[in-house]
């Protein structure tokens, strides 16, 4: 955990805690150490930073710490307490009337590791709160796209999240594409907004507009979600290579309306363009690019795959659509990691030596993740990839 870092949560909805608390200043006699934790935290947790946590501390001593917590997803019943915690060592150890506990542990940077636990010791998820959120140089905002099509004689419109730096525009753009829902069974997913927090803040942060469509029947986007399904839906994405191959078509027709809509921006500089995306979002970046590749300076590609090296025809589907960006003649960047549950970096490389020989650009990385974590969750990971994009950036600088 001492990698992930503190920041505003991803979630569209806020933790709200729970009234009640008079918050009394710690006793001037208490450490230093142990006063250090009254007041109020507030950061993220879960994957991709999808829940909002707040904890006030307000009462603390030697042994123990009272405090009201909150914590609220898009899917979840927002969880609402006050407890009592005791320390043990230097972590705070909560139980929580159902039978979790919160386990909250001070970092040498003064920030707070949180983790949530289930009564039979299995983590639900972990983030990091903080007491000095520092002013961001971007915004953050949800917008609305249009598109060609209707529904009932409504426009359709897909969601998009929008990571805009301070300062004065046009800027340069990275268009990053989400992938799909594991195994595609799980329909209360779909409604999931998709971001990549991590790398959206890190072109955010170097003055780069990072939007991130959702498409059609993904997040809050309307529409169908329809990219290559089984007969019976209930049983998730298709491995035939008919079904999935026309979803992926859907796909890119949905990346068309998006970047219609992108290249009449008036914020976006239109020759300063970079696609990419994780998964699907990843191979798809790629074959649109050899499609359109006068849109594009550069391709960053995580983990590309349509569908998983387990589907009999995965090596057909994926190198035959890997071969679609050999179009695109100038360099990408390829970021694999091992331990892929999705995608073995041998399957990996066949895809890439394909696009090779179809006359692909750029250089594959094997990355091996941060111990206890898988490849497919590599954009997670900014510390495994950051040193190879900001080499890949430079030189696309440099051209």
């Amino acid at each position: 955990m001492p990698r992930l870092q503190a920041a505003a949560s991803e979630s569209p909805v806020a933790a709200v805690l729970p009234g009640g608390g008079v918050s009394v200043l710690p006793d001037p006699a208490l450490p230093p150490q142990r006063a250090s934790w009254h007041g109020l935290w507030t950061g993220w947790a879960c994957g991709n930073r999808v829940c909002d946590v707040r904890i006030a501390v307000e009462q603390v001593s030697q042994t123990q710490a009272t405090l009201a917590f909150a914590m609220v997803s898009p899917l979840d019943i927002p969880l609402t307490e006050r407890a009592i915690g005791q320390f043990v060592g230097d972590e705070l150890h909560v139980p929580l009337g159902s039978g979790a506990r919160l386990v909250l542990r001070r970092r040498a940077d003064d920030d707070m590791e949180f983790s949530y636990w289930k009564p039979e010791k299995k983590l639900l998820s972990a983030g990091v709160l903080t007491q000095k959120m520092s002013a961001s140089p971007y915004t953050r905002s949800v917008e609305r796209v249009p598109t060609p099509w209707k529904e009932g004689g409504v426009p359709q419109t897909l969601e998009m999240v929008v990571y805009r730096p301070h300062g004065q525009g046009p800027y340069p753009v990275l268009v990053f594409n989400h992938g799909s829902t594991g195994r595609g069974d799980q329909a209360s997913w779909f409604k999931l907004t998709w971001a990549s927090p991590d790398v959206a803040q890190y072109f955010a942060n170097q003055g780069w507009l990072v939007l991130l469509p959702q498409r059609r029947g993904r997040g809050q986007s309307d529409g169908v979600y329809d990219e290559g399904f089984s007969a019976d839906r209930t049983q998730g994405y298709s491995c035939n290579a008919e079904p999935a191959l026309k979803g992926f078509e859907r796909a890119v027709e949905d990346l068309d309306a998006v970047m219609t809509h992108v290249l009449q921006r008036p914020d976006v500089d239109a020759q300063r363009m970079l696609i990419g995306g994780v998964s699907r979002g990843g191979i798809l970046s790629v074959a649109y690019a050899g499609r359109h590749p006068e849109l594009f300076r550069g391709v960053v590609n995580f983990v590309g795959g349509w569908v998983g090296d387990a589907c009999p025809e995965a090596s057909v589907i994926n190198a035959s659509l890997m071969r679609q960006g050999g179009r695109f003649k100038q360099p990408m960047v390829w970021l694999y990691g091992n331990r892929d549950p999705y995608y073995k970096l041998s399957h990996s490389r066949a895809n890439h030596e394909a696009f090779v020989v179809s006359g692909g650009l750029g250089e594959f990385l094997a990355i091996e993740p941060p111990p206890g974590r898988n490849g497919h969750m590599l954009h997670n990971e900014p510390t495994v990839w950051r040193d190879h994009m900001s080499r890949y950036l430079k030189g696309l600088s440099a051209r």
